[in-house]
């Protein structure tokens, strides 16, 4: 689903059962789905659930085939194509525009369609098709895997939720008894998971969309009957006494800002034992940081270095420069970057191969003129360990205290891009052997 490999394999295997598939541009599969879309409708009315205008010619009907088979084995086909979003101005290519749908949302013009895939959601559905191939391995020479366990250390507004739902969504649609659950820190932002696995669902088109959903528990419970047989459930941290995803066991989950979790515990030694150990579980927990020496720290820091216990589990650091398009500004035509920028800038090029497959990232100058003023807002408001925190180049400098400590921040930050990996230039001579 999420490995190139993999995904060749099974259509391959698809192939040569005598299905038969063709991978169309992302443009053109939204275009046909939206002709399709609408013979739902006479005279601009909706036709009740399952009728159409006309009966579908054989060109539909292979179709339609086509990318229901091509959606259930490669995630990024049905996320590109049929996954519903609100999307983000910001980051939307201006000509992109297939597949959108206007609509108002308390007052304000909100496009919904399905995206183009960001960097950072790039680098996410990458690692996870690494370890995918990993366990396919696992289960052929052994019989046996622990599944695909991941960290999503990030910034703000790199779309690790979003992927996590459209995860989830393509796992309950197209493998059938999926058991999914989704978790965070309070009720609004379950009410938020909520809604986005809604809008997703209730957008799909006709031939993808479940025929049934099972009765609404809003914020609890999204599900649908057999033959899918999936469901999903919804649990706030701060509002369960009892422990988090208590006496189930899930084959797809997913953990929203774990950093702000009051009792993370719970996670350690009720929720991660559930977990099956088996190559069907997908198991996300993606967060910002929120200072040191708590559960994610200490999580994200064991997965990063590969820690006993952690060797399989993914790591994923999103700085907040990884988006190209996301976080920019156009500066004056006489701007020049601080001294302090120049030293960010210098962090970024020295930390970015751990985090950008091997590569050295150069930050352009609308991003360096977007750090630097965003910066200065935050530091004029004596919130640089808020922005550093929010907005990090590096792991270390998302973990800030919350408190004033002994040192100011600015001397600290000063202090970490400064420092520079240790070079050897010396080696050592064997020992002499005696006699």
């Amino acid at each position: 689903m999420y490995s190139p490999s993999i995904v060749g394999r099974r259509l391959y295997a698809a192939k040569k059962r005598g299905m038969k598939y063709q991978r169309l541009p992302r443009d053109k599969s939204i275009e046909i789905a939206a002709k399709l879309e609408r013979l739902q409708y006479k005279d601009n009315k909706r036709l009740p659930e399952g009728q159409l205008i006309r009966p579908l010619d054989d060109r539909e009907v292979s179709f339609i085939q086509s990318e229901r088979l091509l959606c259930q084995c490669d995630f990024v086909y049905y996320f590109e194509r049929y996954h519903k979003l609100q999307l983000d101005p910001g980051v939307v290519e201006l000509i992109d525009t297939a597949g959108t749908v206007e609509s108002v949302i308390d007052g304000s013009l909100q496009k919904i369609g399905p995206p183009r895939m960001l960097e950072s959601q790039c680098r996410y559905i990458e690692l996870i098709g690494r370890r995918e191939a990993e366990c396919m391995a696992e289960w052929n020479k052994y019989h046996f895997c622990t599944g695909i366990l991941a960290v999503f250390h990030k910034c703000r507004q790199v779309a690790a939720t979003a992927t996590a739902r459209g995860l989830t969504m393509h796992r309950m649609i197209f493998w059938p008894g999926t058991r999914a659950f989704a978790a965070s820190v309070d009720a609004p932002r379950i009410t938020e998971l909520f809604a986005r696995d809604h809008l997703a669902a209730d957008n799909l088109p006709f031939w993808l969309k479940p025929s049934q959903f099972l009765p609404d528990v809003k914020d609890t419970e999204l599900g649908f009957p057999a033959p899918l047989s999936s469901r999903c459930g919804y649990q706030a941290e701060n509002q369960q006494a009892g422990g988090i995803g208590v006496g189930t066991q899930q084959d797809v989950s997913h953990l929203t800002e774990v950093a702000l979790w009051q009792y993370p515990g719970r996670i350690k030694f009720s929720f991660l034992p559930a977990l099956p150990k088996a190559i069907t579980t997908l198991h996300i927990e993606e967060s910002t940081s929120d200072g040191k020496g708590n559960y994610w720290h200490e999580l994200s820091e064991a997965v990063r270095h590969k820690k006993e216990g952690y060797e399989s589990w993914i790591y994923a650091f999103i700085p907040w420069w990884y988006n190209r398009l996301k976080y920019r500004d156009i500066p004056p035509l006489d701007w020049a970057p601080a001294a302090h920028t120049l030293r960010h800038a210098e962090l970024i090029e020295r930390s970015s191969p751990e985090f950008y497959d091997g590569n050295t990232y150069h930050p352009t100058i609308e991003q360096l003129f977007w750090w630097q003023t965003e910066r200065a807002r935050h530091v004029q408001q004596g919130e640089l360990a808020t922005f550093l925190t929010n907005y990090p180049a590096t792991p270390e400098q998302s973990f800030q205290s919350p408190n004033q400590g002994a040192l100011p921040v600015e001397l600290i930050e000063e202090m970490e891009t400064e420092i520079l990996p240790p070079e050897v230039s010396f080696e050592l001579e064997p020992v002499a052997q005696a006699g």
